[in-house]
Parts: structure tokens; sequence; C-alpha cells
């Protein structure tokens, strides 16, 4: 529910756009929306689990996702929706951080590189597969279909957690900083809104990010965050442990994750965007059109997460940081050239990168964390994936309008889109060269209890 909500109002939005007669920045929005709530709240959610239980926070979380996705399903006006998708992003904050942990503590450290490539491997599927889903449920449904499909699926995960009755274990620190949350929800909604919103030209053709009331506001959000940062080290019991990036083998895995997102979330929107609008596909076509991404995801995750075991993380990060950056560069040239063959190439790179990453710097952050910080840990580790994926929304949309102002065609403005996210995923290249190195130790596969 939570990955396949991130791209599956990509193909859905222009039909969104023509039922609440919105503009292309509103229907940016109905993705965003989502993405800046999940930014924002998903390391405190990390927290908020580790106080009430992970059982508890991801049942709860749960719940509320449902409740949400109802609500968007009968919206009557944009404004609505977007509320909805926000409410949204409030049970996907509960649920992604104690659901990782809970598949984390339930298996001993040999085993869990292969248990969290079945667990990051089904959602970057889903990731992938959000705008097939989206475009194959609008064109014969209506875009109402796509968040209803999360009800029955709510109700699954609710009936297999009672099944299963994961451990509900309790931090004994209780201490929750609410300046500091106030800092962050606040100050990361700032940037992005900004970042976003001002990508958009205003009435006489400019550009609104260069205006003072856009340049304010992301000083401001920056400073906030700053300040945050700053307070998380100067507490005694900060909201969110930073001081925990002082292993540099973990402030890489969230490097990278939060760079990956970065560079993939803005293209799968524009992707899809371009799907349709150039190359002039329907709906269900444009969905379509980015499985061949999807393939290496399902194929390479359970590879990756069983090499992680024997190997760590660099040796892959190595491999997939590389590919994903390929992937970026054909991606492009294909837009600019408007052909999709070459695109496909490029999609077929970058799962296979994406593959090598997710997975086993996810596993290897949590396997890291203390058991009473796991969840707090995996709130971080999500919190870099979506500010990535919030921020990169937002520049990919910021670098379209952009180079549209000055004339050139949609093709090319993806394409430059496309090789900002390259340009991107070369820095995750050079944070994979810096890894330092693990010394994997082989331990008995037996599972906790």
């Amino acid at each position: 529910m939570i990955f396949v909500d991130i791209t599956v109002t990509a193909v859905a939005g222009p039909a969104i756009s023509n039922d609440f007669h919105i503009d292309a920045n509103g229907a940016n929005w109905i993705a965003n929306a989502y993405l800046i709530a999940l930014a924002a709240l998903m390391a405190i959610g990390g927290r908020v689990g580790d106080m009430m239980g992970k059982r508890s926070a991801f049942t709860t979380g749960v719940i509320l996702f449902a409740a949400a996705s109802a609500l968007c399903a009968i919206a009557d006006s944009f404004q609505f929706l977007l509320v909805g998708r926000v409410l949204q992003g409030v049970g996907a904050a509960l649920m992604q951080p104690a659901s990782a942990s809970i598949v984390i503590d339930s298996f001993a450290p040999g085993e869990r590189g292969k248990a969290m490539g079945i667990y990051i491997g089904i959602p970057m599927t889903f990731f992938a597969l959000g705008p097939v889903i989206g475009g194959l449920v609008t064109e014969h449904l209506g875009w109402r279909y796509v968040f209803s499909i999360n009800l029955p699926i709510a109700l699954a995960a609710l009936l297999l957690t009672l099944y299963a009755r994961p451990a509900n274990q309790k931090n004994a620190d209780r201490s929750f900083d609410i300046l500091s949350a106030l800092l962050l929800v606040v100050g990361l909604p700032l940037f992005i809104v900004a970042l976003q919103d001002g990508s958009h030209p205003d009435a006489d053709g400019a550009q609104r990010i260069f205006s003072l009331p856009y340049i304010i506001a992301l000083l401001g959000g920056v400073a906030l965050c700053g300040v945050f940062v700053r307070r998380q080290f100067r507490l005694a019991r900060p909201l969110i442990a930073l001081s925990l990036f002082h292993d540099r083998a973990l402030l890489a895995d969230a490097l990278l994750i939060g760079i990956m997102q970065f560079a993939m979330a803005g293209i799968i929107v524009e992707g899809s965007i371009y799907a349709q609008d150039v190359l002039h596909f329907t709906p269900s076509q444009a969905g379509a059109s980015l499985m061949p991404m999807l393939v290496p995801v399902i194929f390479l995750a359970q590879v990756a997460g069983r090499q992680y075991d024997r190997r760590g993380v660099r040796p892959l990060a190595r491999i997939g940081t590389p590919l994903a950056t390929m992937g970026f560069v054909v991606w492009s040239a294909g837009c600019v050239f408007e052909q999709y063959p070459v695109i496909a190439v490029g999609m077929v790179f970058l799962g296979a990168g994406v593959a090598f990453i997710m997975s086993p710097a996810n596993t290897d952050a949590l396997s890291r964390a203390p058991d009473n910080m796991r969840g707090q840990v995996s709130g971080v580790m999500q919190t870099f994936r979506q500010v990535g994926g919030a921020v990169g929304v937002a520049f990919a949309a910021c670098i379209v309008e952009v180079v549209r102002a000055t004339g050139q065609p949609l093709s090319v403005a993806i394409g430059a889109a496309m090789l900002g996210g390259a340009c991107v995923a070369a820095m995750g290249c050079v944070v994979a060269l810096k890894m330092p190195s693990r010394e994997m130790v082989k331990l008995s596969p037996t599972p906790l209890r």
C-alpha cells in the first residue's frame, strides 16, 4: 500500500486533473502531498513505534491508511483529495518503520539479508507496478478505484498481523521532544513546497522560485531543518538520535537510500507524463511502459539479499550505483530522441541498479541498530528515502519547467530531468566508493524468539 501509492497516481494524475479542472502543477501535488507527509513524519513515526510498541504502531497505521484511502476515493474536491493524501502519509509513517523493525527482529543476523530481500523486493515491485495498476484501473474503472483497492489489502494486513502476533516490545525511554517535532514538521515541508511550487512560472512568465517569498521560504525551511539537526545533537534525549550517524557505514546506507529515491521518484512521475503526452500512450500503456524497470527488481532483489548475507553492502553498492547512473543516461537519450526501445534499455539498467542498492543498504542499517532503537533507525532510514523522493519529484518538475521556459519541447525538458537524475545517481557512486568495509561474521540462522 505504501509504495504503490507513491507512483500509482502518476498515471491517474491527468484523469484527476480533468475531473477537478487543475493544471499540471496541481497534478504534481497529488503525488507530492503524500510524499511530503511521509518525509516529514517518518522519523517521528519510528520514534512513536518504539514508544507504543511496533505491532501497535503498525496496526494503527494500517487502519489510518485505509480510512484515508477511503476519503481519497470519495473526494468531491481537489482540496479534499489532498487532505486524504496527507492522512495517507501519516498512516504510512506509522506503518513503515514498525514493519521493517518487526522483520529484522524476527530473524538472526545471518538470515536478515534474505528476509529483507523479500521485504524490500515486494514494495519495490509495487513501486514500479504503481503506474501499471494506476493506468489499468483508471482506464477501465476510474481513478477513484485507484484508492479503493487499498481497503481489502489493509484488511488482509490486519488479519495476518492478528495471526502472526509479532512481539510488541516498547522502549523504556518515553521522552518526546515536541519542539524538535515541530521544527521537522514545519521546516521540511516548507522547503519542499517552495521548491516544487516555485518551479512553475507566474502570470508574466517569470520563475516564481526567484521571487522574494519563495527564496525566503526555501531558506526558512533549510534554517529550521538546520536548527532541528543541531538540537538533536545537544539534547540528552533527542527525538531522533542523529549521533548514530557517527557510524560512517550507517550514514553511507542512509545517503545511498536517499540519493536513489531522489533520482527515481521524479523520473517515475515525469516518465508517466512523457509516455502519455509525448508518445501518446493510453493510461494503461503508459503504466505498462515502465515494466522494463520492474523485471530486474523482481529477479535481482533476492539475489542482492543473499549476497548481502555473504559479502556486506559495499560490493553490491559499487555494482548498483554505476548501473543506475548508466540507466538514467540511456533513459535521457531515449527521451530526447523519442525512442521508447532506448528508454526501455535505460529502465533495465536502472532496475538492476536499484535492486543491488535498496535492500542491502536498508538491511545493513537496521542490522547495525541496537534492538531498543531499531524502530527509530528504521524511521530515519525511511525519512532519508521519503525526503529524497519528495525533493526528487520537486527537483524534476523544476528542471522540466525551467527547460520548457526556454522554448524547448517537452521531450527535451523531461530528458534534461532524467540527466539530472543521472547526476544525482553519480553522487551515489562516490558514496559507494567511500563506504567503509565491514567484516561479515557467519552467525547461526536460528530465528530470534
